[in-house]
Parts: C-alpha cells; structure tokens; sequence
C-alpha cells in the first residue's frame, strides 16, 4: 500500500518512537521505479485499453530535456512522450499530461494514448513526461523538483512553437501538483483549460484526517502540495474527475480544490462507483472521451 494516506500514517508513526523532528519519510510519496529503457504499448498498466486506442511506434516520439534545479544549478536529464506529429506541435492543441505517484510513463501509457484518442486518433498532440528518478530520468523527485520538471516540459514546449491558447494541462493524482501550481504562477505560458483527476487538497489536509489528531503537516514531511490554496490563483477554465469510491484519495480533497476555483468556468465530474484509477473505465472510454473533447471544445 502506496497510498498518500499510508504515508501520512506511517511517517507520523515513526516521528512518534523516534521523537526526532528530522526524521522525514517524503521519499515514500513518490514510489517511483528506473527504468533502462521505455516499454510502452508492450507494457501493461493501470489502465487496460482497446489496443485500437494505444498509440503505436509510429506515431510517438521520446523525448530528452534538461530539468534545472534552481537551487544548486545540477541538471537533470528527465524524458518525455510525445504523441502526435511534433512537427505539427505550432498549430496543434496539445494536452501536457503529468501522471501519477507511482512507477513511470509505461504505467501511464495507456492514459496518455486515450487521450489521444480525443476527438478521433491523433487528433490533439499528447506530452507526458516522467518527473526525476521515474523511468528513465535521472535524480530523484522532491517537490520543488516536480515543478521543475514541469517548467522543462513546458519549456520543450514553448521552443517547439507551442501556442498556451492551445494548450491544456492534466493531472492525474500526483501530476495535478505541479500542473495546477504553473496553471497559476507560470505567467509566460498560461493554459487555455486545465483538466485534474483525482487530485490532492493539501499534505496538511492528509494529516489532519490520517493522524486524527492535531499537528502541522512539518513535523510528518517537509512536503506541502498546497493545491487547494493555489487554485485561487488559477483563470483557466478548470474541468475536475474523481470517483465517489476513492479510497486512495478521497472525493473531498477535490471538492475543496474545486470549491477555491473562482475563474470563469469549471465542471465537476464525480464518478459513481470509481476508485482512484478507475474514473475512465468506469465512466466507460467513448463518455470519458466525448466528455473531454466536449470541454476542449467549449
């Protein structure tokens, strides 16, 4: 068990025999895996799709960039996917996708090729990317690393022509983070929409209902994840999925999220008998599909 409440648990258990504020376990949220090379439409993950819908070879590229830290200056080298015709990338509508807490993009595969089956195959170009130390990209994931991982994807982007007015962020779980926090800071490359699926309030949310007790979320981990107050900070058109039957995280985080959202438009989708990574398949793909495009469209 994964989960972010686990982690909350867990850290605050071992606070408590080791009586030593230091000791902090943030590695447990980003239960990432290396990989020495990408297996893609070969591998099988959380979401299992028609193979009509995957992408295939080719129709995708993988992508190499350089992530900053902004604090030492090191460069990372993380990879990205893009699928879709990247010389097309300056007209296209692109969806930048950042994917969830655990493994690397081959989990994720799947999700990104649905998307790409927004308004027929290949209609919209698709960018995943792993953060650091997920898959091939080098380092290891912090917070603050996870928003410079994005800003390179968004980077990668911009120099390939990208138009913001054509570009929509989504996050699925942990990638709502840093997606949500450059929908709101990041003033040279504003997203058109920004679509979130299953995404967290805040770690001090996690505490407060996993301990049941009171205590600031730094003596359990230095992380913050403070979603819930940066989507005050969000204009874009915001659309948000979650299952009613989350238990990894649950429906409340995002209807605090969605609650703080005052930009002009937003949209709650809440998903009948769906856990955490079963929105799309319990939604049924064509709905889930039509639903998005309908909201790109609107």
């Amino acid at each position: 068990m994964t989960s972010m409440k686990y982690f909350t648990l867990v850290s605050f258990s071992v606070l408590l025999l080791s009586s030593c504020k230091e000791v902090t376990l943030d590695s447990l949220a980003f239960p990432s895996q290396s990989l020495d090379y990408y297996e893609f439409e070969n591998y099988e993950g959380e979401l299992i799709v028609p193979d009509s819908m995957l992408a295939d070879a080719s129709n995708y590229t993988l992508i190499e960039m350089n992530s900053l830290d902004q604090e030492t200056g090191e460069s990372f080298k993380i990879y990205g996917l893009y699928i879709g015709d990247t010389a097309q990338i300056a007209t296209d509508t692109i969806v930048l996708y950042a994917h969830g807490q655990s493994l690397h993009m081959d989990n994720y595969f799947s999700r990104a090729s649905l998307l790409a089956n927004v308004g027929g195959k290949y209609n919209y170009g698709v960018f995943m990317y792993d953060f650091r130390g997920y898959g091939m990209s080098e380092g290891s994931s912090t917070e603050r690393g996870l928003y410079e991982d994005s800003d390179a994807a968004i980077d990668w982007l911009k120099s390939h022509g990208a138009n913001p007015d054509k570009t929509i962020f989504y996050g699925y779980s942990l990638g709502a983070i840093p997606l949500i926090d450059k929908a709101a800071y990041r003033e040279d490359f504003k997203p058109s929409k920004l679509i979130i699926e299953a995404p967290i309030a805040s770690v001090q949310y996690l505490v407060d209902n996993s301990t049941g007790i009171n205590v600031y979320s730094d003596f359990v981990t230095t992380l913050e994840f403070e979603s819930v107050e940066k989507i005050r900070s969000v204009d874009a058109e915001l659309l948000w999925l979650h299952g009613k039957s989350d238990t990894y995280i649950s429906i409340d985080n995002g209807e605090l999220i969605y609650s703080n959202h005052t930009g002009n438009y937003k949209q709650a989708i809440r998903v009948d008998g769906a856990e955490h990574s079963e929105v799309p398949s319990t939604m049924g793909y064509e709905i889930y599909l039509n639903e998005l495009l309908d909201f790109i469209r609107f």
